[in-house]
């Protein structure tokens, strides 16, 4: 019975999120679907909706998440980014180097469908360097999304952290050789066989500006790190200072120029970057959290799983590819089984590689979707068919992912 519960409930989830509902209305109705039929009363729904939203911890993310979009806008509307990545192209003094890079800078917006604005960069540069275009849609995928098995202020990795209820940075630090393994086979099946093109000499004061601007125009995104990592302030004390950054960088600008100057109030514009949907995702994954977590039957039932010595490696490498595949998400995997695999484990450091087994390989499946809106927005930028990037997939995924297995297996042993 509990199987079919959850079945039934995960299905309309499913449904509802092919049919174009919100993830986080759809999560939600999942959560009630599966207290009525585990025979909970509505009571105990209304309680456990006042309880998601009341909770600190629900509240604390969804603003970290609205400011982490409103911040992105500002650094894309104030033309921030775009002179970001010249001032990194100038200073790195190498095409290769800029096009392994730059997806990744921009990547930092983490933006629904994002890929696409570093796509004109990427083929600018895969132009320069003669690199095919199937190839270079894969450069764009690749170098873009190794970010998300790293970066702190990634909406998903701090999802990630809450809902698992362990410490950001020592995920962190456990993923990182993964996101390292994916930029060198990147550059090695990509790269490594294009010759650099000869590049305009610079002098050393031009280089030393170059510096300087890379510094100023990154500067939004530093200090929302630094302030949380060197300073160990909240997430979203460090986003408002990023934010605060951005808009005196915007005022500099347009003293200076008035080719900066939006014409619109900067409370406008915050409005603009500010994603509703984003934060009812979030609310919506922390409702069926909750009433994952209070579903003592499923627990029972994964138990007798592993007690008849099925490993929890293959649930969770199968439950992943059901849900992460035709969602093309990573986060319904962690939202519905974090609850469900995490509280198996017999200590934290078991549980944060359970963490980092469900992550990535909810990312594997969510990457190689085809309703991947990046790799949809891609394709029709470069005009190459998605058989392409799957023959440019078949080492470097699987490498990656056996990268995963191997932290795996050393930390567990």
């Amino acid at each position: 019975m509990v199987v079919l519960t959850l079945i039934i409930s995960m299905g309309a989830v499913l449904f509802l999120v092919n049919k174009k509902v919100n993830i986080g209305y759809s999560l939600m109705i999942g959560a009630v679907l599966l207290s009525l039929l585990s025979g909970r009363s509505f009571s105990y729904i209304i309680n456990v909706f006042f309880k998601t939203f009341s909770q600190a911890t629900t509240i604390t993310l969804a603003l970290t998440i609205a400011l982490i979009t409103v911040l992105g806008h500002l650094m894309e509307k104030y033309l921030i980014l775009d002179r970001m990545i010249t001032a990194l192209e100038k200073m790195l003094r190498s095409a290769k180097a800029t096009i392994l890079i730059a997806p990744a800078i921009i990547g930092t917006l983490l933006v629904t469908g994002g890929a696409l604005m570093s796509c004109p960069v990427v083929d600018k540069l895969g132009n320069r360097l003669n690199i095919p275009k199937d190839i270079r849609a894969s450069i764009n995928l690749i170098f873009r999304h190794a970010l998300y098995f790293f970066f702190p202020l990634s909406p998903t990795i701090i999802l990630a952290a809450e809902i698992g209820n362990y410490n950001l940075w020592d995920f962190v630090k456990l993923q990182f050789p993964i996101a390292i393994a994916m930029y060198i086979l990147g550059y090695f099946f990509y790269l490594r066989k294009y010759h650099e093109p000869k590049l305009e000499k610079i002098e050393i004061n031009q280089y030393i500006k170059a510096i300087r601007e890379f510094i100023l125009y990154s500067s939004p995104i530093l200090v929302s790190l630094f302030g949380s990592l060197v300073f160990s302030l909240p997430f979203y004390i460090s986003l408002i200072i990023g934010i605060l950054v951005s808009i005196v960088i915007n005022i500099y600008d347009k003293s200076r120029d008035n080719k900066y100057n939006i014409n619109e109030n900067v409370l406008k514009t915050i409005y603009k970057g500010f994603k509703p949907s984003m934060v009812i995702a979030i609310i919506g994954i922390m409702v069926f959290k909750n009433v994952v977590n209070d579903f003592d039957k499923l627990f029972i039932f994964l138990n007798s799983l592993l007690d008849k010595g099925i490993p929890v490696e293959l649930l969770i490498f199968i439950s992943c590819a059901i849900i992460s595949f035709p969602l093309a998400s990573t986060q319904p995997s962690i939202a519905i089984l974090y609850p469900m695999i995490l509280p198996l484990a017999p200590n934290p450091h078991i549980k944060l590689l359970y963490a980092m087994f469900i992550y990535v390989s909810g990312f594997m499946f969510y990457y190689i979707s085809p309703l991947h809106m990046c790799q949809v927005l891609t394709l029709e930028y470069f005009e190459v068919k998605i058989k392409d990037l799957y023959k440019n997939y078949i080492y470097i995924l699987p490498l990656t992912y056996l990268v995963m297995v191997a932290i795996y297996v050393i930390n567990i042993l």
